[in-house]
């Protein structure tokens, strides 16, 4: 991917966030993979009767006592997807001036403050994801910032602000005809 030169700092740096954004959800997607029976005991910490089978005899004492455990990284990697699809289009638009393109990534930040906060801090994880979450709210801070730069506000401004929006210059519609 690269920016444009033309771009101001703060907008270039902003679609850079919104990758690296994407770039923390395909770590945590990975890292689900490779911690997958640390997140299943996580889940189980919070669930009665789930705790003991779980402490017993892992995913097998969970599937032997019943339990189905959610899963993850299903979830996970369609999430990716998604936000990837989104951080593109909306990026696209972003680097084109349009400032719903700013505000879409700015959407898009808030829904990923909630879930870093939510399942990173609030809902106690393996230590990795903590770190994870903690790394998240770091980019998602940088990408706020860049979004409502000052820099960034000029740029999505453009020179069409002064002009005509939806008739000639001169007049109305009818003193045209």
């Amino acid at each position: 991917m690269t920016v444009d030169r033309g771009l101001p700092g703060s907008v270039g740096l902003a679609i850079r966030a919104a990758w690296a954004l994407v770039g923390v959800i395909a770590l945590t997607v990975v890292l689900m993979a490779v911690f997958r029976d640390q997140v299943i005991g996580s889940w189980a910490q919070r669930h009665e009767g789930a705790r003991e089978a779980f402490a017993q005899g892992g995913r097998v004492g969970l599937e032997r006592a019943g339990f189905v455990p959610p899963a993850f990284l299903p979830v996970a990697a369609t999430m990716l997807v998604v936000a990837a699809m989104l951080v593109w289009v909306l990026t696209v638009f972003f680097r084109e001036g349009h400032r719903w393109g700013q505000i879409g990534l700015t959407g898009l930040t808030a829904v990923s403050v909630f879930a870093s906060v939510v399942l990173g801090l609030v809902l106690d994880p393996p230590a990795v994801f903590v770190v994870i979450a903690l790394l998240s709210l770091v980019v998602e801070g940088v990408l706020v910032v860049c979004l409502w730069h000052p820099d960034t506000l000029r740029y999505l401004a453009g020179p069409w602000v002064d002009g005509p929006v939806d008739g000639p210059v001169g007049g109305s519609v009818d003193s045209a005809a």
